[in-house]
């Protein structure tokens, strides 16, 4: 039976030493709750689940092979759905493209 991924929130947690952001985002998967922060990987944040404050490898691990992916592909689908490429979360624009606006001081 698949375990459903529900990401309760993705949030910009910092910098890692050469200046990317880190996001942090928090959920569950079949009910246990999980931390999850990216990594880079070829110029790429990739999300890691977090157990006790830091990536362990899968023989270490209560979550399996699956259980990873899975909530690695659903927190990358909200960073991406709320920030978009960027890390500011993503602004969606009042006026089409080439529509002006004039201003006028009061």
């Amino acid at each position: 039976m698949a375990k459903s991924v529900e990401v309760k929130s993705v949030a910009v947690s910092g910098e890692d030493k050469k200046g990317n952001p880190v996001f942090e985002a928090q959920g569950s998967l079949g009910g246990v709750e999980f931390v999850a922060r990216t990594i880079q990987y070829n110029g790429e944040p990739i999300f890691k689940l977090q157990e006790d404050g830091s990536h362990r490898k899968m023989s270490a691990s209560k979550f399996g092979r699956g259980d990873r992916i899975a909530v690695a592909r659903a927190c990358k689908a909200m960073r991406l759905q709320l920030f978009g490429e960027g890390t500011k979360a993503a602004v969606e624009p009042e006026l089409a493209t080439g529509e002006t606006t004039e201003l006028k001081a009061s």
